[in-house]
């Protein structure tokens, strides 16, 4: 893996993605809270801490050539490859009107972009992004699938099974595994190495840093595309529940030592490091940020029929 740092002008890019992340969480935190979603924030779940590891991998990917198959988590793999935020309101919105579909709403489907809907058993989504590669090697299609998952999925027999065909097959797939970590800096998570296959590129990432993410991606789709094989990155982050009382810029807790494990001030500490940090900047973007997702938030509970 590379470690040369990334341009000013791409972690400027990445880290007000990340932010704009961030700010649509949590108002999607803040319409369940208010009761506009389900009565107990069922299938309300947050990508806080997850920004760098969908941000930094989905700006790889090569929107309407590419396929992905994201996890219910993966909001900031949906912005990011283009759905807007007052279409992912909507689809809250519209599932809370249909119990039947409550349990749902985080199965993204976005078909212009190629995204492919996730089933309710965990882990099977692994197996259609193999088979996709596969469709992709038979059909000489330049074309990389990325799949998504989290940590829970690891012991099912699903995930073992699509990357040991995935390796048998050398198909061009990348899956990626957001780990939820005691401590993402120590990678402390299960060793699983005696488990996968010969043929199968596995790195561990911090999943904090976007831009070890963004490097780790590119050059798994580089591998995939250049006819290498399927590459696992299993990328360390620590979850941490929003914090809907500060329009979701504050960290990620009061406790100080978990700032090392914000994306944001991560990222914020890269720019710095380059003398390229700019609070004014900085400020201007959460501004329109929070101006935009604010705007998408107000038109979508109108066109839901909702009042405010």
């Amino acid at each position: 893996m590379t470690s040369t740092p990334l341009s000013t002008t791409i972690l400027c890019d990445l880290y007000a993605r990340m932010l704009f992340t961030r700010v649509v969480d949590n108002a999607i935190s803040q319409l369940s809270q208010k009761g506009y979603l389900d009565r107990q924030g069922k299938g309300i779940a947050s990508c806080r801490g997850h920004e760098a590891a969908q941000v930094g991998s989905a700006v790889c990917i090569k929107v309407g050539q590419d396929f992905t198959l994201p996890y219910y988590r993966d909001l900031g793999v949906m912005l990011t490859i283009g759905m807007t935020p007052y279409e992912i309101f909507c689809t809250y919105l519209q599932a809370a009107r249909e119990p039947e579909r409550s349990s749902d709403i985080h199965h993204w489907s976005y078909q212009k972009h190629n995204i492919v809907t996730g089933p309710a058993p965990v882990a099977t989504q692994l197996l259609h992004a193999a088979g996709i590669a596969f469709a992709s090697k038979l059909r000489k299609a330049a074309v990389a699938t990325i799949a998504y998952c989290g940590d829970g999925i690891v012991q099912e027999p699903d995930f073992l099974e699509a990357l040991s065909f995935a390796a048998q097959q050398q198909l061009p797939v990348i899956f990626l595994c957001e780990h939820d970590c005691h401590d993402p800096l120590q990678s402390d998570i299960p060793d699983l190495l005696p488990l996968f296959p010969a043929g199968l590129a596995h790195h561990i990432v911090n999943g904090v840093d976007v831009q070890q993410v963004y490097q780790a991606t590119q050059a798994a789709i580089q591998h995939a595309r250049a006819g290498k094989g399927p590459t696992l990155l299993q990328l360390t982050l620590k979850r941490v529940e929003p914090d809907c009382g500060s329009n979701g810029l504050s960290l990620l807790a009061p406790q100080s030592d978990l700032a090392a494990y914000d994306p944001l001030i991560h990222c914020q500490r890269l720019l710095q490091e380059q003398g390229c940090w700019d609070d004014q900047w900085a400020q201007n973007i959460r501004t329109r940020a929070s101006s935009e997702v604010e705007r998408a938030l107000q038109d979508a509970l109108l066109q839901e029929g909702f009042t405010t």
